[in-house]
C-alpha cells in the first residue's frame, strides 16, 4: 500500500510539473512586515507501526493551513525564496489500532524555493499541541501530546492566484515528558493541499 502510495504521488508531481501556471520567480514583494500569503485546505494519509504491540498506526490527515510571509522580518524582501510562518489546525481520524482522532494545532516554518516556472520546493518544519483519543502502549491514555512534523514537497502552479502542494511528513507524536509513558509514536504521511494564494 505505501509503495502504491509513493509512485502515485511521485507521477503526480512529474504531471503537475507541466501544469502550465505560474508561482512568479522575480522577486515581487512590495509588502513590509508579515502579511496573510495563503491559505490552504488539504488531506492526506498517514501510517506508521506502535513499537511494543506491532499494531499499525494509521490516520488521515486533514488540515486547514494559513501562511503568512516574513520575508521581510527577516531580511529577506528581495528573496526569491519565502519564508513563511503557517498555522495549521488540524483533525485527523484515526484508523488503526482504533478509531479515534488526532486533534489540535501545528505552527510551522516553511521556506518555499522556485525550481521552474510553475514549482517551488518546499521544506516544513512544524510542532504544537494536540490531543490523542488513542490509548497505547506508546503514550498512555488517551489525552494531551505534541505533533512534531518535518516535511518536504513541491507546490505546483494552477493559476496565478492557486497552487496545489504535495509533500511528505515524517510525524513524531510525543508528550514531552509531561506524563508517562511517553515512548512516542513515529508514521510517515503523504499529504497533497490546494492553495488560494495572496
Amino acid at each position: 500500500m505505501q509503495k502504491k502510495l509513493f509512485r502515485l504521488f511521485i507521477s503526480l508531481l512529474v504531471v503537475c510539473s507541466f501544469i502550465p501556471g505560474k508561482l512568479d520567480a522575480a522577486p515581487t514583494d512590495t509588502h513590509d512586515g508579515v502579511y496573510l500569503d495563503e491559505i490552504a485546505i488539504g488531506s492526506g494519509y498517514a501510517w506508521g507501526h506502535l513499537k511494543f504491540t506491532r499494531a499499525d498506526f494509521n490516520a488521515v490527515p486533514i488540515f486547514v493551513r494559513v501562511g503568512f510571509n516574513m520575508n521581510s522580518v527577516f531580511g529577506m524582501r528581495d528573496s526569491k525564496g519565502t519564508l513563511q510562518l503557517a498555522l495549521e489546525p488540524f483533525c485527523n481520524p484515526v484508523t488503526e489500532p482504533e478509531s479515534g482522532v488526532e486533534t489540535g494545532l501545528n505552527v510551522f516554518f516553511r521556506y518555499l524555493h522556485p525550481i521552474a516556472p510553475s514549482v517551488k520546493l518546499v521544506g516544513e518544519i512544524g510542532s504544537g499541541p494536540m490531543y490523542l483519543s488513542v490509548n497505547s502502549q506508546e503514550q498512555g491514555d488517551a489525552g494531551f501530546n505534541f505533533l512534531n512534523q518535518f516535511g518536504l514537497g513541491a507546490q505546483v502552479a494552477v493559476s496565478e492566484s492557486s497552487a496545489i502542494t504535495l509533500g511528505y511528513r515524517f510525524r513524531h507524536l510525543s508528550n514531552a515528558g509531561t506524563s508517562e509513558p511517553n515512548r512516542g509514536i513515529n508514521s510517515n504521511a503523504l499529504v497533497l493541499s490546494y492553495s488560494l494564494l495572496y
